[in-house]
């Protein structure tokens, strides 16, 4: 049976394995254009420590989802979803190739694996009761209060992961269903080529973070933290944005730059490992290991994979 949909090619894996530079090259090669799968990406502003395509690699090819709105508060998955498919409609219309390319699994989840994701609007009353009660009485009392309602969702989300049980509850009490009933997966709309970059090695990976970092610290990253923290109104999506949470305690004075950095290093190692565990689960991904293929043998196969998948829709 031949494939439906249009073709898509999605990038994917862990923070830190040059997927922005895959993709810019595919593009390139293919006619592409790219859009972003990264919940901070998104935002406006957070250039240097989300490591955004830089202003003259966006203008090579062209970008979606990137820059979208200001980091006053957080673009639920429904709305990524409802934006994603726009932009790969409207590039397939003009007869380019669209390119998903980034390391936020639930991102690319709903968008390409036909995951439907409830669209109720956030409740900001609702939002900040159950904020204080977490406050109060922690992130595990907030959690249980999930299992009574939904033991399906509490069971996979981390009982730290305050912001996304927060989000379960609101929809499960706004609802009156379980987050877990509203998300529903129906038929990929997509002819998906996934393609994963990851290393074998953690110490090579773990090197790359280091220094990434170093060179975001070096091009501005301090500022640019310091520059958002300092307005109230963003403080909820950078309390909890790698590469910038990591800053408020030095703001408060309990740590040196020094201990920031570290601290930087070992968010973003987490981060590589839950962004894993994401896609994992996803047995369509084709893995390239980094610590023995160039880029230029993984962009050899990925287009090969490209022309046959293409050739097969006809």
């Amino acid at each position: 049976m031949k494939p439906k949909g249009p073709v898509v090619i999605a990038i994917v894996g862990p923070t830190c394995t040059g997927k922005t530079s895959l993709s810019l090259s595919l593009a390139k090669k293919l006619g592409g254009e790219i859009i972003a799968c990264d919940s901070r990406t998104i935002y406006k502003r957070m250039d240097i420590g989300t490591a955004k395509p830089s202003k003259a690699e966006q203008s090579m090819v062209p970008h979606h989802a990137i820059d979208v709105l200001e980091p006053d508060r957080f673009f639920s998955v429904a709305e990524y979803k409802e934006l994603a498919q726009a932009a790969i409609g409207d590039i397939c219309q003009r007869g380019k190739s669209p390119i998903v390319c980034g390391g936020t699994g639930l991102y690319a989840r709903a968008l390409l694996e036909g995951i439907d994701i409830p669209s109720i609007p956030p409740h900001p009353e609702l939002r900040e009761l159950l904020n204080e009660v977490a406050s109060e009485k922690g992130n595990a009392h907030l959690h249980d209060q999930l299992k009574k309602i939904d033991a399906v969702t509490a069971q996979r989300l981390s009982v730290n992961d305050r912001r996304r049980i927060i989000r379960a509850l609101e929809v499960s009490m706004v609802s009156g269903k379980a987050f877990s009933q509203l998300s529903v997966k129906k038929e990929a709309p997509f002819n998906t080529i996934w393609v994963g970059l990851r290393f074998q090695e953690r110490t090579l990976h773990k090197r790359m973070i280091v220094e990434r970092l170093s060179n975001q610290f070096a091009s501005g990253l301090i500022t640019e933290a310091l520059d958002l923290l300092a307005e109230p109104e963003f403080n909820s999506v950078l309390r909890s944005a790698v590469n910038y949470k990591e800053f408020v305690p030095y703001i408060e004075g309990k740590v040196s730059l020094e201990q920031v950095f570290d601290q930087c290093v070992l968010h973003n190692s987490q981060l590589a490992r839950k962004q894993m565990i994401w896609f994992r689960a996803n047995k369509g991904i084709r893995w390239y290991e980094l610590d023995n293929l160039s880029q230029e043998e993984i962009l050899s196969d990925v287009i090969d994979s490209f022309m046959s998948t293409a050739n097969d829709c006809l």
